[in-house]
């Protein structure tokens, strides 16, 4: 069926765009959210995502699953609006793209890698776990985080080296804590 769709919006019948738009909006739009800090914010990726469809529609191959088309270009444009957001490093995004669409062929769940490294942050002390926090989610310095919390930035540094010391032992990747910040940003570890 999504065969027929691809294939008739891309020879110009626009009355299959709505019909995607209604079949894939929500799993988009789930899927975005996940990796976004706002639901406004993920909302505007996911009108982007239907934007780039639509632009894109006379290119599409027909033979490609449609939820693939959608599902690769909502990482693309995860990809753009964290680059605008600057949120992350270049490095550390090519590596996050590139981790999604492996996992994905692999099978296997980020919620599920997700779920182990919100676990794993719950078993280090409170203190060490909101300093950590400000250090990732929050991105602030060693020296914001001393002032915050009224210690010296070689404790800050030492607590958070600690904690990834404990995620690494734990077989946690250096870029999977931030799968975890994009899916949690703002939240509470």
């Amino acid at each position: 069926m999504d065969t027929n769709f691809v294939k008739s919006l891309r020879d110009g019948d626009d009355s299959y765009f709505r019909k995607i738009y209604d079949l894939h909006h929500f799993k988009v739009f789930s899927f975005v959210k996940k990796y976004t800090a706002q639901l406004a914010d993920a909302e505007d990726v996911t009108q982007n995502v239907f934007i780039h469809l639509w632009n894109y529609r006379a290119k599409l191959d027909p033979s490609i699953d449609l939820e693939s088309i959608l599902f690769k270009t909502s990482r693309q444009e995860i990809s753009k609006w964290y680059k605008k957001q600057n949120l992350i490093f270049s490095v550390e995004e090519k590596q996050l793209i590139k981790d999604l669409d492996s996992a994905e062929e692999n099978g296997e769940s980020l919620d599920s890698k997700m779920e182990e490294i919100g676990l794993l942050l719950k078993q280090i002390p409170e203190r060490r776990r909101k300093i950590f926090a400000l250090y990732i989610f929050e991105e602030l310095s060693h020296k914001e985080i001393a002032s915050k919390m009224d210690m010296s930035p070689s404790a800050v540094a030492n607590q958070i080296s600690k904690t990834l010391q404990f995620l690494k032992k734990n077989s946690v990747k250096h870029h999977e804590i931030y799968w975890f910040a994009f899916a949690f940003l703002g939240s509470n570890c």
